[in-house]
């Protein structure tokens, strides 16, 4: 098979008709052998019956549904861990990541590149939001521990070998595409448009980016925890040189020792930072607790279509024909 498309889909409803009908016509056009993975999990409209339904028209439109809400990435996951192609594209299913644009990622990787990502020059959001996003990747560059890609536009065409190697991380909130810059396969960015949202609203709320924005950070940077340490020993030291300087003022210069008002905002000051101190290392110590559990990545409550069993690694305590998703 040619090319495998993978794309989360929630609430969905309106947008899939539209999203399918582009999908069919593009691949038509390229004149390859595809197929259509959708993951979806939680649905309040009938995303799922209507995933079901384009399966009965055209077996090549395939659907995974997951018990609970794991996480776009998780989802995107499953999809990759079930697809067959040759090459695998990954888009989101509101239609801001346009369909016309496949061809060029896919002749592109043509070339020998193991990743395409498409960049969106200027993308139809906010101008907040737009500026948000990209104090974000600064941040990020500088104070990842390794030097990575930050390109979180999820539009991208992969290979074969940038999906098995993506199966061998076991990230309990993983963020694929700084995964891939991770694996640091040849990679290539092509210049695509930036589409609006076909119908509905966005599910990806200003605190759930919060919420990825905190585990991204956590993932791939120590650097908080150094700063912390940093900015304790900085106080010290200054607390340290201070006191002579009072010392003196009391016994040689008959300054009283006065400043009741500093003493409370340093306290106070000093409590914070501590409180702050330890919310922080109680986020990567909670990270670990969560990863010691060594729960399933996801579980799947049903399949639509021929998909191809999940990869998984296989211990001699297993038996191999289980059907329980293990983490990748």
């Amino acid at each position: 098979m040619d090319l495998s498309v993978t794309i989360p889909v929630r609430d969905e409803e309106e947008n899939l008709p539209e999203l399918i009908r582009r999908l069919q016509a593009v691949f038509q056009a390229m004149g390859v052998s595809y197929e259509i993975i959708l993951i979806t999990d939680l649905n309040r409209d009938n995303t799922y019956g209507l995933i079901k339904e384009f399966n009965r028209r055209d077996e090549r439109i395939k659907g995974i549904k997951l018990s609970n809400a794991f996480g776009h990435h998780v989802a995107v996951l499953a999809g990759l861990h079930h697809c067959r192609g040759r090459s695998v594209l990954l888009m989101d299913g509101d239609l801001q990541d346009l369909p016309e644009d496949i061809p060029k990622l896919y002749a592109k990787l043509q070339e020998g590149f193991d990743v395409v990502y498409g960049i969106k020059e200027k993308k139809d959001e906010a101008a907040w939001r737009n500026w948000a996003s990209r104090a974000f990747l600064r941040l990020m560059a500088r104070l990842s521990d390794q030097p990575l890609e930050f390109n979180t536009c999820m539009f991208r065409m992969i290979s074969r070998k940038t999906v098995e190697a993506l199966g061998q991380f076991r990230e309990d909130e993983p963020s694929l595409t700084a995964l891939m810059s991770l694996i640091n396969f040849p990679t290539a960015a092509v210049a695509v448009s930036s589409g609006s949202r076909f119908k509905g609203r966005t599910k990806f709320n200003l605190r759930r980016q919060l919420n990825f924005a905190i585990s991204f950070l956590l993932s791939f940077s120590t650097k908080p925890l150094r700063i912390l340490s940093a900015g304790g020993l900085i106080i010290a030291l200054l607390s340290l040189l201070y006191l002579p300087v009072v010392i003196f003022q009391k016994l040689f210069l008959g300054i009283p020792v006065s400043g009741w008002a500093t003493i409370i905002v340093l306290i106070t000051f000093l409590g914070g930072a501590q409180l702050f101190g330890l919310g922080l290392i109680g986020e990567y110590i909670g990270r670990i607790f969560v990863a010691s559990k060594n729960r399933p990545l996801y579980i799947i409550e049903d399949r639509i279509g021929d998909l191809e069993p999940p990869q998984r690694e296989q211990t001699n305590s297993e038996h191999p024909t289980s059907n329980v998703p293990h983490r990748i």
